[in-house]
Formats: C-alpha cells, structure tokens, sequence
C-alpha cells in the first residue's frame, strides 16, 4: 500500500470505515509537531460539521488503511474537461 508523502492544509481525506469503504470527509486545518513526543500531527475538521475535530498523527493520516485523500469537488470536475479537450484535439491533428 502506497503511503502520501506530504499533508498540506487544506488538504482532504475519508475515513475508512470497519467495513473498508470510505465514511466520513475530513480536511486538514492544520499540521504540527508535539515538543512532547516530537512526532507530526494534524488537526483535522468534519467537511459536513465543522464542530467535529480531531488530531492525528501523520503516519495514521497517511496510511491508506485507515484514510484516503480525496479530492476537491471543483478539481474532480475540472480535471476530466482538460483531458477530453486534449483527446479531441490529439483526434483532430
């Protein structure tokens, strides 16, 4: 399993549930180190209710077992048009 190399803010990610299908969407608010453990953290905030935070830390967050990052809503939408646009005009040269 592949693990994210870096977590930026802003970033998003979905829980993986127990029975492995993605449940909840997190964004990260914020990425830091404990002068406690020194180990990475993030604060994470609900998408659906912002009131729901919680902090983990970056190796849970980058492990696909547990999270999977996801994309915005706007970039997944975009992302297809520039491809078919490109395929297109690759068809048409």
């Amino acid at each position: 399993m592949k693990r994210l190399s870096k977590v930026a803010v802003g970033q998003r990610f979905r829980s993986i549930g127990v029975t492995g299908k993605p449940t909840y969407a997190f964004e990260v608010q914020m990425t830091f180190r404990s002068s406690v453990d020194q180990r990475e953290y993030a604060r994470l905030v609900e998408i659906a209710d912002p009131t729901r935070t919680k902090t983990l830390a970056l190796a849970t967050l980058q492990d696909p077992r547990h999270f999977v990052a996801i994309q915005p809503e706007g970039e997944m939408q975009r992302q297809p048009a520039r491809s078919l646009g490109r395929t297109i005009l690759d068809a048409l040269r």
